[in-house]
């Protein structure tokens, strides 16, 4: 794959619709992006698309927002006044039959690390562009060029641009980056609280930010993420959390069980069932009802499995051990395997002669 070529071409092919658009346009742009790039594991990586706004146009479109952060409607290029396709034609149908057959060759390894490097061409092409129109007199002082999607919010659009131009766009988001160092300066035990805390929101530091670090930082966080599962309104994610921080201790193990069963929320027991395959909680688990058995066995084998403080090694052995003694679930767990069969990698790095 000839990732330069591809870095050039989007280069030149944005290049051309935001000249045109500032020889034609008197309100400053403020930003452009490439967006729109769908993905899929084993299946496509899409060229982008182009957008550009100014200030002016998202106050006229928009009269009514507020909101500056990254999720907002001004930094979302769906929603902004031009966009262009600019991936049609050449030199992009054979650069993109190249991209195509370059990530989908060897299996989800591969994928993965074309997409990686498929992210940092794109980068590499909006900060050149960023710095092509920089002095521009139709640009504002602070415009960027970035690569925006939302599987990667901000850690990939900071990649085209530089420290000021984030901290001049980005207040909401320079304020996550403060208050996280802030905490990372407090004792342990209040980091835990202030992160456990912060599970069930969605501004400022996420519940998404806040499994990541206690699946990280899991052992110190044991017994208040125990006290969330058995006491909390919504407890899937303190059960995803245990179960992806790797603690196999009694304590935990007693706690999942028992919701596994107990609770009365069906998403709870789901997650608790899945935490305990992850867990390797096999012997209780073959012992349960064929629904809970199978789930919880074949549960290293899901995509989540992947984001635990260990990456799983894929061992078959409890899946052939469940066949040899409840040899009725065999459909079952031949759906529940083919459910997740993409997202089952297997290299000679991922076992040993004992496992296959």
């Amino acid at each position: 794959m000839n990732w330069k070529a591809l870095e050039q071409a989007l280069f030149e092919a944005a290049r051309q619709v935001l000249q045109t658009l500032l020889d034609e346009e008197g309100s400053p742009l403020y930003a452009a992006a490439f967006h729109a790039s769908y993905r899929e594991e084993e299946a496509v990586l899409a060229l982008p698309s182009f957008a550009a706004n100014s200030l002016q146009a998202l106050s006229e479109d928009y009269p009514d927002e507020e909101d500056e952060s990254f999720s907002s409607v001004k930094w979302n290029p769906a929603d902004w006044r031009w966009d262009w396709e600019i991936c049609a034609g050449e030199p992009f149908t054979r650069l993109d039959e190249e991209l195509q057959a370059h990530a989908n060759r060897l299996g989800p390894r591969q994928w993965q690390a074309a997409e990686q490097r498929f992210l940092v061409t794109v980068s590499r092409a909006a900060r050149a562009l960023g710095r092509h129109f920089a002095q521009h007199p139709g640009v504002t002082p602070g415009f960027v060029v970035i690569f925006h999607d939302f599987a990667g919010y901000m850690a990939l659009a900071k990649r085209s641009m530089t420290r000021q131009q984030f901290e001049d766009n980005f207040p909401v988001e320079l304020a996550i980056e403060n208050t996280r160092r802030e905490v990372a300066a407090l004792p342990l035990a209040e980091q835990v609280a202030y992160y456990v805390s912060r599970l069930h929101c969605l501004d400022g530091i996420s519940g998404e930010d806040a499994e990541r670090w206690l699946i990280a930082n899991g052992r110190p966080a044991q017994a208040a993420l125990i006290e969330q599962l058995n006491g909390h309104k919504a407890p899937t994610a303190a059960a995803r959390i245990l179960g992806l921080a790797g603690m196999a201790d009694e304590p935990v193990i007693q706690a999942l069980r028992r919701q596994a069963i107990e609770s009365c929320e069906q998403p709870t027991r789901n997650w608790c069932i899945k935490a305990l395959g992850y867990l390797e909680d096999f012997d209780w688990l073959m012992q349960q009802a064929p629904d809970v058995a199978v789930a919880g066995i074949c549960a290293n084998f899901d995509g989540f499995r992947w984001r635990g403080v260990q990456p799983p090694v894929l061992n078959y052995t409890p899946v052939e051990r469940l066949l040899d003694q409840r040899p009725e679930l065999r459909a079952a767990v031949e759906e529940a395997l083919e459910e997740v069969y993409g997202q089952i990698d297997t290299t000679t790095a991922d076992g040993n002669p004992g496992y296959r």
